[in-house]
């Protein structure tokens, strides 16, 4: 299966659309999906459709992932001695600033998230591990 388009197949506003749904978290592209079904009547081009998908995807892999470690933190943190080291753990990678204002954490998304949208910028379909095979598994992308 070819995983790359070529550039002149892909409009400019679908690698907008693409780029801007993925620093949006999928909010981009949830309303590009329900206008272009409900107020322009026609699909969303299969390029746009994945990149919807798989930034709506990370999102709520991203919440749900966030949530676990938050009551994981909060389960552990109370065990003597070894509390102390998750404590001091989840610190770092949550709360002290590394970059500008981006906690490791937060940095290693916005690092995911530039690549994914760079690879809609040069109209690839990027890949990212699991999601995007789940993607492709599950919707017309």
């Amino acid at each position: 299966m070819n995983r790359f388009f070529n550039q002149n197949q892909v409009s400019l506003f679908d690698k907008f659309v693409s780029i801007t749904t993925y620093y949006t978290f999928g909010l981009t592209g949830i309303i590009w999906l329900i206008a272009s079904i409900l107020i322009f009547k026609k699909n969303v081009t299969d390029f746009c459709s994945y990149h919807i998908y798989q930034s709506i995807f990370i999102s709520i892999l991203l919440a749900v992932l966030s949530m676990a470690l938050n009551f994981l933190f909060q389960l552990t943190i109370k065990i003597p001695f070894i509390g102390e080291a998750i404590g001091f753990v989840y610190l770092w990678l949550f709360n002290v600033p590394l970059f500008f204002t981006f906690s490791l954490f937060n940095f290693m998304v916005f690092i995911i998230i530039t690549y994914l949208a760079l690879g809609a910028l040069f109209s690839k379909k990027t890949y990212f591990p699991f999601i995007s095979d789940v993607i492709r598994g599950n919707f017309r992308g």
